[in-house]
């Protein structure tokens, strides 16, 4: 899985962030560093904050500010922090603390003595950007599977019946560079026909996770939908799904979905699109996988996700996948094992025909 790693300190704010003249030397060291040791990196330019803001806190609107949001969002899908502490910033002390909370690994560069703050919330702490940065690459900070899906589902959670704010669509796509695209429709709470329906736990981690360990695109949804996005066509995620596909990266797309307690088989299997062989052959090589785990089967034609499904199928003539799984493979906390030899099949298949695809696009 590819380590990411975020940057946050130094004296952003008040510069012109579009210059590069003003791109601070300790982020062009590491951003450098990092990436020839095949680490990703998160540098944030764009969220800095500007000295000359001010607002009256009581004409400031009761939510929450979208840098903030972005700045969270990216965290999270880190594995490491690195913060520069040359120069005292409240950003880079809140984004800290939310990281170490988070469990992500923090890194400090900075002068000694270090405040009882810093101490009790960095794993290492260095007076000079080099240090540092060589000790996260020999670190090479990565989480497992499992504990960044946990990590990743406990602040998904958190949306799962918030609609968006205004002005933020529903759901969120992590790019890659297999042209494979895997979505987890159902990740958080939806609408349909004017009812509450739960959503699918841990599909949109899932998919998450699998944009790092294989590098495929993923579309999951991110807030509480108030149309459900594979019954209703006239959705963001499905424009959204549509503007994907056209733009000519795709050549597969995988939903996963969720099973519920009664169904058996507990791993589901499906495939359409406008070469049928094609399709057999793609959810063939994905059931020999699964099958180590149970017996996977071709489910039975389900009303409630089929528009989407034809949607993609048919008009966007891409081939599709639905995957359902039953609860027990979603619950990482509780079953490591069945998660994890979920997670790993899926991979392999995402991996192995993504390079088939990209081969055959060269």
């Amino acid at each position: 899985m590819l380590s990411s790693i975020y940057l946050t300190g130094d004296n952003l704010e008040g510069q012109d962030v579009l210059s590069q003249a003003s791109l601070p030397d300790w982020r062009t060291v590491a951003l450098s560093k990092f990436q020839r040791h095949g680490l990703k990196v998160v540098n944030p330019l764009e969220l800095a904050w500007s000295v000359g803001e001010r607002m009256n806190p009581m004409e400031m609107p009761d939510i929450v500010d979208p840098r903030v949001r972005r700045a969270l969002d990216l965290i999270d899908q880190c594995d490491a922090l690195l913060a520069n502490l040359t120069k005292s910033s409240y950003s880079t002390a809140m984004e800290m603390f939310y990281a170490y909370r988070r469990g992500k690994m923090v890194t400090v560069i900075g002068q000694t003595p270090f405040h009882p703050w810093v101490l009790s919330h960095s794993q290492a702490r260095f007076g000079d950007v080099d240090t540092a940065v060589n000790y996260l690459i020999d670190e090479h900070p990565k989480s497992p599977p499992i504990n960044w899906t946990l990590q990743n589902e406990a602040f998904l959670s958190e949306r799962y019946e918030q609609l968006p704010p205004p002005g933020e669509p529903d759901y969120k796509f992590l790019g890659g560079e297999n042209p494979v695209l895997v979505m987890a429709p159902h990740a958080t709470a939806y609408w349909r026909e004017g009812e509450f329906q739960e959503g699918d736990s841990y599909t949109g981690s899932m998919a998450a996770v699998l944009n790092r360990m294989s590098g495929c695109h993923s579309l999951l949804t991110n807030y509480c939908c108030v149309a459900d996005p594979c019954y209703y066509l006239e959705t963001p995620l499905r424009r959204a799904f549509a503007d994907i596909v056209k733009a000519g990266q795709i050549g597969l797309v995988v939903l996963l979905l969720g099973a519920s307690w009664h169904e058996a088989p507990g791993l589901q299997v499906s495939a359409y699109g406008p070469a049928q062989d094609v399709c057999d052959d793609y959810a063939n090589r994905l059931k020999v996988k699964l099958s180590a785990i149970e017996p996977v089967f071709t489910e039975a034609q389900d009303s409630q996700y089929l528009p989407l499904v034809r949607f993609a199928a048919e008009e966007l003539c891409v081939p599709t996948m639905v995957v359902r799984m039953h609860k027990r493979y979603r619950m990482p906390r509780l079953q490591a094992e069945l998660f994890s030899q979920v997670v790993g099949a899926l991979n392999e298949f995402l991996s192995e025909t993504g390079l088939e695809l990209a081969r055959s696009r060269s």
